[in-house]
């Protein structure tokens, strides 16, 4: 007898309860949502074909320089200026930008330093007794339009300006040693500096 009575009262009264628990429960969808987030970095960076140069050392050149004579580092001749319009033959060097924006170039040529002929830099492009004068150009650009080259300092950009991403430029430079002879034979180095900067 009470078996019956426990299945006919409190088995109703559980399944119930149990549908009124299942009623009142909110029904779940997704609690979370994923969103990819990337960034591309404004990397700026810049390679060059040669790490070294000899005035007068190119082609045909001897690698020894006289004072008060202008050298280029034009592969068609060491003391050949450049065409009006710089030519990609009369330029030594290849500057590649590896960057992923537009860059600015800016130049500096050092003192020569380390043997027993110092010469400094104008920072004019003037050259007297022991100081040279320095200049760069690119290929397509009026040579008459070439900029300045300081020991530092030079002008931002005035390299070469806007260099679109993954782009090259070829370019090279003029030094107009110093009017006084050399004290003797060591040779002395100089560094030039190529500086990128976002455009």
């Amino acid at each position: 007898m009470k078996r019956k009575w426990f299945t006919k009262v409190w088995i109703p009264i559980v399944v119930a309860l149990l549908l009124v628990a299942t009623i009142s429960a909110p029904v779940l969808g997704a609690t979370t949502a994923v969103v990819t987030v990337t960034q591309e970095p404004a990397f700026i960076g810049i390679e060059i074909d040669n790490a070294t140069v000899t005035l007068n050392g190119l082609g045909a050149g001897s690698g020894l320089v006289a004072p008060n004579t202008v050298y280029y580092t034009n592969p068609e001749g060491n003391t050949v200026a450049p065409s009006p319009t710089v030519l990609d033959d009369e330029c030594y060097f290849t500057i590649t930008n590896s960057s992923t924006v537009a860059i600015d170039l800016t130049g500096n040529l050092s003192d020569f330093s380390g043997g027993d002929n110092n010469s400094t830099n104008s920072n004019d492009g003037s050259n007297d007794g022991t100081t040279y004068g320095a200049y760069a150009y690119y290929s397509g650009e009026t040579f008459a339009s070439k900029v300045l080259l300081k020991s530092t300092g030079s002008a931002t950009g005035s390299f070469s300006s806007d260099l679109a991403a993954t782009t090259n430029i070829k370019i090279g430079f003029q030094v107009e040693t110093q009017t006084t002879a050399w004290a003797g034979g060591d040779a002395d180095t100089a560094t030039l500096t190529i500086t990128a900067t976002a455009h």
